[in-house]
């Protein structure tokens, strides 16, 4: 059994992270990402059952929840998207596509 990786979490983002204004904010950089995700194909089963759950103040993002592909993009590009979050834009989604298909 392989261990499941998180790569990341609302709490991270709020109160934990910098920049970011409020838990809404936190959890509509989440939305948006895994809407992508979901748009994409890029989420397993288990991906698909737990974002249909909500994304609450506890949510957060790991390997389980992803296909192959999604976790091989996010191994690859999450963290240089990480470094790029404007929580008063819309535009992370953007920043995702660009960094995958440059």
């Amino acid at each position: 059994m392989s261990n499941i990786k998180v790569y990341d979490k609302v709490s991270w983002h709020y109160p934990e992270g910098k920049n970011c204004p409020s838990i809404d904010a936190a959890k509509n950089h989440f939305k948006v990402v895994m809407e992508w995700l979901r748009k994409n194909d890029l989420l397993s089963k288990e991906g698909i059952e737990v974002y249909d759950l909500g994304i609450g103040s506890d949510f957060s993002i790991n390997s389980a929840m992803l296909t192959e592909r999604g976790n091989h993009i996010f191994e690859k590009y999450y963290t240089k998207l990480l470094k790029e979050i404007n929580y008063n834009s819309k535009d992370t989604l953007d920043k995702l596509e660009k960094l995958i298909r440059p």
